[in-house]
């Protein structure tokens, strides 16, 4: 939505066509409407496929999410681009991205087809080889753009910013807000640093307009930060932000998918996010073990999170709306280490949150992941994806993952 922005003020017209969208009107006569919840979340479309690994399947289905293939293909035929730009996720995904190019050459074979995102980003050759774009862009989207297709056509003057107008959201349900990019940890089993090398600190004067323009415009009121370390510089960034939310005062609902590090917590800042309307509080936490954080992140310890459970029982952001997240199935980990993990974070008095680990290529435990998961992760994708366990061995079992999983439940507050 942001380059849609930045082309828009370079004198470009967009179209812009959400594949995801739960509301498509050819998609729910053909699928059903899926469930959805006030909050503007929930269930996509989703439609079962044959699995595509010959001799190799799960008892669970294989799928294609997002609005009917018949559907997506009538919105492209009925534009007339001179660019075509799809973005990308996660690895594993890139199935939907294969198909959109396919649909997209099929309709308009002359118009150059660009492939960016995540996906584009961590597996770039994969993305040129498998999916078949004209160009695919690795990394920032307005550099990549205008080498490789500057000589073609006029991209503005002006560079790509956080600047993004209301004009057209994905959905008007909920929003997306992100006032920091990058991370400046440097975590094995992240990818956070190859998308974006830099800590980047945001406007909170910017970040507060652009959440004040969707709400006024669209009637909005849930949002979700997508910060990857919304709280460092907190008392020049996060805190400024909030002082506008609260002065502002329109009942808005925060969310925090993403897991903000324990180690920035204050009484201050907790109350602020208490009654600027924060829903719930997410902690990095990974481990109880400190050789474990001593090896792969170095971001946190056992005093370090005591410190930030003391400061939010002490403050006014209830601490049933807390949860921990515990980091399994790295390379060579053990079950008996996440299985104490859980035990002591659920002896905090908060939600245990088994986060699953996915491989991620070219982080610092990529080559190791390779060589330790008995899946071909270099040649197919679709084995990043958790779900396969890739880094199941006789120390760490499928069972053994599930019996943490229903420990976690059971140890998890009323």
């Amino acid at each position: 939505m942001k380059i849609a922005s930045w082309l828009r003020r370079g004198g470009w017209h967009t179209v812009h066509i959400n594949a995801l969208d739960p509301f498509d009107t050819e998609s729910l006569s053909k699928l059903g409407a899926p469930r959805r919840r006030p909050n503007g979340t929930g269930k996509i479309f989703r439609q079962p496929l044959p699995w595509p690994v010959e001799g190799f399947s799960l008892e669970r289905n294989y799928s294609r999410y997002g609005i009917d293939r018949e559907s997506f293909s009538w919105k492209i035929s009925q534009t007339r681009p001179d660019l075509i730009l799809i973005t990308s996720v996660m690895t594993y995904w890139y199935g939907g991205v294969k198909e959109a190019v396919d649909l997209c050459r099929m309709h308009h074979p002359s118009v150059p087809v660009v492939v960016g995102g995540i996906y584009a980003t961590l597996m770039p050759e994969h993305c040129r080889n498998t999916c078949g774009p004209d160009y695919v862009v690795a990394g920032e989207a307005e550099r990549g753009l205008r080498v490789q297709l500057g000589h073609r056509l006029p991209f503005p003057p002006g560079p790509l910013t956080e600047e993004s107008d209301p004009e057209d959201p994905v959905w008007r349900e909920s929003g997306v807000i992100r006032l920091n990019r990058g991370c400046p940890m440097a975590c094995e089993y992240c990818a956070s640093r190859l998308l974006e090398p830099r800590f980047l600190p945001g406007d909170p004067d910017e970040a507060f307009l652009r959440l004040k323009g969707i709400h006024e415009r669209w009637g909005t009121t849930h949002f979700a930060f997508y910060d990857d370390a919304l709280l460092v510089n907190r008392d020049t960034l996060f805190k400024p932000f909030l002082e506008r939310v609260l002065s502002w005062n329109k009942g808005l609902s925060f969310y925090l998918p993403n897991a903000v590090h324990a180690r920035y917590l204050d009484g201050e800042t907790l109350d602020m996010m208490a009654d600027a309307g924060f829903q719930e509080l997410r902690m990095g936490y990974e481990s109880s073990s400190d050789d474990f954080h001593e090896r792969h992140d170095r971001k946190i310890n056992g005093d370090i999170f005591q410190a930030a459970l003391d400061h939010i029982r002490a403050s006014r952001f209830p601490l049933d709306r807390c949860a921990a997240y515990v980091l399994a199935g790295l390379p060579g980990q053990r079950h008996g280490e996440v299985e104490e993990s859980v035990r002591t974070a659920s002896s905090y008095g908060i939600r245990c949150r088994i986060a699953q680990f996915s491989p991620v290529p070219r982080s610092s435990l990529w080559e190791e992941s390779c060589r330790f998961s008995s899946l071909p992760l270099e040649k197919e994708p679709l084995f990043h994806n958790n779900t396969f366990f890739s880094m199941e061995w006789e120390g760490f079992t499928r069972s053994d993952l599930e019996q943490i999983k229903r420990l976690s439940l059971s140890l998890s507050p009323n």
